[in-house]
């Protein structure tokens, strides 16, 4: 490297990072994307721990939490705004297994605050954990959550309760059509997952199997048998949500919405589900791909973790924009007790 390149790469690249943290405004050019590569890696590398529980735990905790509280519902209330725009009808399911006898700090503190945000700004708001409390309180090894992801018991539970969710907006419809060449190649973020891991080669569902699991994805990025075809026949029901959705090593006849679409044949069952994200990853992805699904009814699986989710740490990992996020002071100011502690 000379040294005239090497003074460019200093000049230009703090220009870059700066310019890609936080700078939200979606542009794709190749300078916007290089700055965010080397925000999120400078960042990564400066805060390489993603606190969770740990940040109800702190001093400054509550002041922290107040704030992502307020991302929360300001990517919620965008995601509204979107599908009342499309004449889709959102809905908004909460829904863990971490509640009842398996509750965390995260959905004891976030689940009312959802439900209490929806109210305020007339979302429609379907809180099942209640029922999941009461379902997981029973003393039966096969309705203890697997990490914090569903049993396969689990998961036919909440099918149940989904189910009356869609037949109580069964005739909602969205007239709205996209031309076919608006349509992006893929509907979702989904990708195979490497059958030659080792953590894949059994599956943690159902200890006894040791085996791969049927993972099943449609070449439009969906977690579904079949590709969506237009114009479309059916009721379009899109589920966006995180792992509690998208339902991770487990074989496809016994997810969430493998089991739905079995009840439902009269409608297209959509998972657009994907892991570790939040709310925010839900808008982008509604907003850049899902939308064209031309879904009637959109709902958001969602729970108290989604809001810890918003926290810079995690989104500099797990974000599906690959935008770059640097903390507010107070995030900082958090991150730097949990490392004095840890």
């Amino acid at each position: 490297m000379n040294h005239l390149t090497t003074l460019l790469l200093v000049l230009i690249l703090p220009a870059l990072i700066c310019s890609g943290c936080g700078a939200g405004d979606g542009k794709n050019n190749n300078i916007q994307s290089m700055a965010n590569n080397i925000g999120r890696k400078s960042l990564l590398e400066e805060y390489p721990k993603v606190p969770n529980e740990e940040l109800l735990r702190e001093i400054s905790g509550n002041r922290l939490y107040g704030e992502l509280q307020n991302r929360y519902a300001q990517q919620l209330i965008a995601l509204k705004a979107a599908t009342e725009q499309d004449k889709a009808k959102l809905i908004v399911v909460v829904m863990t297994p971490e509640v009842g006898k398996f509750a965390t700090n995260a959905n004891t503190y976030g689940v009312p605050y959802i439900v209490q945000i929806c109210s305020n700004q007339g979302i429609d708001c379907i809180d099942i954990t209640p029922d999941i409390s009461e379902w997981t309180s029973v003393n039966d090894l096969k309705r203890t959550p697997i990490g914090s992801n569903w049993s396969r018991e689990g998961a036919t539970f909440v099918a149940e309760m989904l189910a009356g969710v869609l037949a109580k907006y069964d005739d909602y419809r969205n007239p709205m059509a996209f031309p076919a060449d608006q349509r992006p190649a893929t509907f979702g973020d989904a990708k195979q997952i490497n059958e030659n891991d080792d953590d894949n080669k059994r599956n943690p569902q159902d200890g006894e199997k040791k085996s791969n699991y049927r993972f099943t994805l449609n070449s439009q990025g969906l977690r579904m048998g079949h590709d969506l075809t237009f114009p479309k026949t059916k009721q379009h029901v899109l589920f966006l949500g995180d792992s509690r959705i998208f339902n991770p090593f487990m074989d496809d006849e016994y997810i969430i919405t493998e089991r739905l679409q079995r009840q439902f044949p009269e409608k297209e069952i959509v998972n657009a589900g994907n892991l570790s994200y939040t709310m925010d990853d839900y808008l982008s992805l509604y907003r850049e791909k899902a939308r064209y699904t031309e879904p009637d009814v959109v709902i958001v699986c969602t729970n108290g973790g989604d809001i810890l989710d918003m926290y810079f740490a995690h989104r500099n990992r797990y974000s599906r924009t690959g935008k770059c996020y640097k903390p507010s002071s107070l995030e900082k100011q958090v991150y730097d007790q949990i490392a004095k502690t840890n």
